[in-house]
């Protein structure tokens, strides 16, 4: 079945772009919204596998940015939400994730990355741009730490790797990957095991049967 996405965001031009963007790339489109309560009213009609939304949406409302994050986590669980956003504060971004969110995109990046994140993010997997994976990296010292957070398929298979031996170079050689995506999928990992160096890293993994 096609990957199934709605798109929000309050410029025109972002709207148009994305959503031929990802037609091109053979993911289905079933919504388009510039607003959160407009998003919020899709949602409710419209199933959907993937919601990407602008961080920061006009609204007399006020129910976008984080709010919007929140409802959307509190209404539909599973749904795979990826954030579009200018913004590359880490605390800003971490808070993101912590909410919820699969995926962040960069704004400045290419459209055609938003169907290579959707793709990521409906198969499980944390997508950040090559750009916010720097910022986040640089600040992984100050990480939300996310204990009892399910591992993605992704992290496992990383994880996994790493512990028999594997440096994350040939991980990413192995994967298609570049370095920085696969460091940030084992820290993520990491956070979610409440683990804070490589060698418990091992122990967890052997522990609990994750080899």
């Amino acid at each position: 079945m096609p990957l199934k996405v709605i798109l929000a965001d309050d410029h025109p031009l972002v709207l148009v772009g994305g959503a031929l963007a990802l037609r091109n790339a053979h993911v289905d489109v079933v919504g388009e919204a510039k607003a959160a309560d407009e998003l919020l009213a899709m949602l409710a009609d419209r199933p959907c596998d993937v919601v990407i939304t602008d961080f920061l949406m006009p609204s007399d409302r006020q129910d976008d940015g984080f709010a919007l994050l929140d409802t959307i986590a509190e209404k539909y669980p599973n749904l795979a939400v990826i954030v579009l956003t200018m913004i590359n504060r880490p605390a800003a971004l971490q808070s993101m994730l912590a909410r919820g969110a699969r995926g962040i995109v960069d704004k400045r990046a290419p459209m055609d990355e938003l169907a290579v994140a959707a793709k990521a993010v409906r198969d499980g997997e944390t997508y950040l741009s090559e750009t916010l994976l720097d910022i986040l990296n640089d600040a992984d010292d100050n990480s939300v730490a996310m204990p009892g957070a399910p591992l993605s398929p992704r992290e496992k298979e990383v994880i996994r790797a790493f512990v028999n031996g594997m440096s994350l170079q040939q991980i990413a050689d192995r994967e298609g990957k570049s370095v920085k995506t696969i460091s940030r999928q084992k820290r993520d990992a990491m956070r979610k095991l409440g683990v804070d160096h490589d060698s418990l890293l091992g122990d967890y993994v052997r522990d609990h049967g994750l080899l």
